[in-house]
């Protein structure tokens, strides 16, 4: 049954918004590692709608596929912003992530402590900053990405 408020969207509008709501998370990789509970959080392309702390999320292997499987629901226990970077040291490739600390109208930037960092990495589901490198070769870096981590629900 259709709310006053809702009486004068059209259906099409209404389905977006739910499903605005519900946002689910495709993955590829770690499969056991997020059936075992290690991996507790991902890094994303920030969404046109980006995901809120609180949010129910619905985690899924292989999304859109034919052996697509529903992995569990979750809720959103924080989620903030980042840049990664790659930097070239001596030689070297390192990873370098920028945490967003200002606000719409002063964006700024500050580099993560190597703890913060060390945490993205293994929370992620990553050995190391060379393994999460070599992930993230397919964007092309600097990019602005979202970290949503959670919690299994109760």
């Amino acid at each position: 049954m259709r709310d006053s408020k809702s009486a004068s969207k059209p259906i099409l509008l209404l389905q977006e918004e739910e499903a605005a709501k519900m946002p689910l998370i495709g993955f590829t990789v770690f499969k056991d590692k997020l059936l075992d509970g290690t991996k507790t959080q991902t890094i994303r392309k920030l969404r046109k709608r980006p995901i809120k702390e609180g949010d129910k999320l619905y985690l899924y292997w292989h999304l859109r596929q034919k052996d697509c499987e529903k992995l569990g629901e979750v809720i959103c226990t924080k989620a903030f912003i980042i840049q990664l970077h790659r930097e070239y040291w001596f030689g070297k490739i390192s990873l370098l992530i920028l945490r967003f600390v200002g606000d719409k109208s002063i964006p700024r930037w500050k580099p993560s402590s190597i703890q913060e960092t060390a945490e993205i990495i293994t929370r992620d589901g990553f050995k190391d900053a060379d393994e999460m490198l070599a992930f993230f070769k397919r964007y092309p870096l600097p990019d602005i990405f979202q970290v949503i981590r959670w919690e299994k629900e109760n």
